[in-house]
């Protein structure tokens, strides 16, 4: 089978069509110092009857000592190559979740903090009829609304940078970075993040809950 995949590499090259000539003074001055070997081809498509022919044939011709030649199929490359893009999906998608988790975790320190400052606030809205639910709820409302427009801003700058580096990656790398509305996998993500903002909204939320009236008026040295 190999001999006949080389024979017919053999006919194509042959019925290729030949380059035009140049006119002698001109080839002389332009292949001055080039050394051009013969007419190749670099690569061709085989098909075969069955699978068992073609696992034959790839192991004939990548262990053939004779030709330089390499056989690969298709299918087989493309599911390699599918796997290792996958394991590098599954490796950003770790990292995006800890960034995730890092930015959740700094909101609450900053709302947790920020409440000792707010103490006063607090207890002057209590004065005027504010409950402690309504205290509460507000907290919340503000973590919801912190990680809402965290969301925005991340959704604004992925596609501000798709739509920034599009060409330059097309031109470089001749991948195209195609600009698609949100699937149900990213909005499964938002979602998670507007649900996790809210759950540590109700972290510092409880303690204003708790904290009385007149502790939230009294001066603090």
């Amino acid at each position: 089978m190999l001999e006949q995949v080389k024979a017919a590499a053999e006919k194509a090259r042959a019925a290729a069509k030949p380059r035009p000539v140049a006119p002698a003074a001109e080839t002389a001055t332009a292949d001055a110092g080039h050394d051009h070997g013969d007419d190749q081809i670099t690569a061709f498509f085989v098909g075969t009857k069955n699978r068992f022919e073609a696992l034959m044939l790839q192991r004939e011709m990548n262990t053939d000592f004779v030709e330089p030649l390499t056989a690969i199929i298709p299918g087989v490359a493309l599911g390699e190559l599918w796997q290792n893009i996958g394991s590098a999906e599954v490796g950003l998608r770790v990292i995006a979740m800890f960034a995730v988790l890092i930015s959740i975790t700094g909101m609450l320190v900053a709302l947790y903090s920020s409440l000792e400052a707010r103490r006063r606030e607090m207890a002057i809205l209590r004065a005027i009829g504010a409950g402690p639910r309504t205290i509460l709820a507000l907290l919340v409302l503000e973590s919801t609304l912190l990680a809402f427009l965290g969301c925005l801003i991340g959704v604004a700058l992925v596609y501000g940078g798709l739509a920034l580096a599009q060409s330059p990656i097309e031109q470089r790398f001749g991948i195209h970075l195609a600009l698609r509305a949100l699937g149900d996998t990213e909005y499964t993500y938002l979602a998670m993040v507007m649900i996790s903002g809210m759950l540590i909204g109700f972290v510092p939320a409880w303690k204003a809950y708790r904290t009385s009236l007149v502790d939230g008026l009294s001066p603090r040295a």
